[in-house]
């Protein structure tokens, strides 16, 4: 079974039990109706999952097919972290980078002058070196 075809039967099963919790609230059942509920949930959630799981896949594909037919894959976005240069490959990028946003931020000009004055005068007040 395809990852997407797993999603359409997650979602089925989520509605099934949804509408099993709705009828045992009906006939006040509470524990089968809470219970029928949390399935729902945890299909709903499981759902959820395949669906982004299977447009990463079609992400990669996509990719893949461009590399093939010797196009070069369009716009990519601006390396965020040393391990965007250095992944050999790995997909990457700044909307999926482990590491915390100030790490990976870029300086402007300004900015980069700015912080190696203060570095400058951190090292000569007797600063760790």
């Amino acid at each position: 079974m395809t990852t997407r075809l797993y999603a359409h039967a997650c979602t089925a099963a989520a509605a099934l039990f949804a509408a099993t919790a709705c009828y045992a609230a009906a006939i006040d059942a509470g524990w089968p109706a809470l219970g029928s509920l949390c399935t729902a949930g945890v299909f709903a959630w499981s759902a959820r999952r395949c669906r982004t799981q299977a447009r990463r896949e079609d992400a990669v594909q996509q990719r893949l097919e461009r590399l093939n037919d010797g196009r070069a894959p369009v716009d990519l976005p601006s390396p965020c972290c040393s391990f965007w240069l250095h992944s050999d490959g790995e997909i990457h990028s700044p909307t999926v980078c482990t590491r915390p946003p100030a790490a990976r931020t870029t300086l402007t000009p300004t900015e980069q002058d700015a912080f190696e004055a203060l570095a400058e005068v951190f090292h000569r007040a007797g600063g760790a070196a």
